[in-house]
């Protein structure tokens, strides 16, 4: 007997079974490619901290081994900027034994956006930073990841008298809500992070 491939069923299965094959594709491509991924987010955050660092040269290729050689240990603080084993803690990664490397997260215009802070042994001066972000406007808030932009925080202070403040910088024209969102993660991350920072402040003096 001849199937109705025109009937509502054979149809439906046909469907069914594409959707079931695309969706088995899908899944096994993903898993392959999972691994790729995880690397590549890795090699970013790499290559974000050493660059904040001002270790030069850094890119895909060679960030992981870059990192091993120079990052000489990573730990997590405390709300009392003490060492802890707790999983919530505050992550410090140390750079050539006397840089530490700090990461901020907080919101711009249209998204998440994030970066490194790198502060010299003295506790005190900035070395550099990174900035990353999700969806800002190319040429307005997206310039926070340009050489430009975050050359500008080398060589900032960050302690007064002992205690943590404000790092001034320009802001992007025309994309104060990203601006805004820049210093107020940065405002935030120092605030997180005073008791360790005043405590290698007060090493560095």
């Amino acid at each position: 007997m001849k199937k109705d491939v025109n009937s509502n069923r054979y149809i439906f299965l046909y469907a069914t079974i594409l959707i079931i094959i695309v969706a088995v594709l899908l899944t096994v491509t993903a898993l392959w490619l999972q691994p790729f991924q995880d690397r590549n987010k890795k090699n970013e955050k790499r290559i974000s901290i050493l660059t904040a660092a001002g270790i030069p040269d850094v890119n895909a290729k060679n960030a992981a081994l870059m990192f091993e050689k120079h990052c000489t240990s990573e730990f997590l603080l405390d709300e009392n900027g003490n060492p802890t084993e707790s999983d919530a803690g505050l992550p410090v990664f140390v750079i050539d034994r006397q840089t530490s490397v700090i990461p901020m997260q907080g919101n711009g215009l249209w998204g998440p956006i994030w970066g490194y802070l790198a502060i010299a042994a003295d506790g005190k001066t900035v070395v550099g930073t990174t900035f990353g972000h999700k969806s800002e406007t190319p040429g307005l808030g997206g310039e926070i990841t340009t050489e430009k932009f975050q050359g500008q925080f080398a060589g900032k202070q960050i302690m007064n008298n002992g205690n943590v403040v404000p790092i001034e910088f320009d802001a992007i024209t025309g994309a104060t809500k990203t601006s805004n969102g820049v210093k107020e993660m940065i405002d935030n991350t120092l605030e997180k992070y005073s008791a360790y920072l005043s405590r290698i402040a007060e090493r560095g003096e």
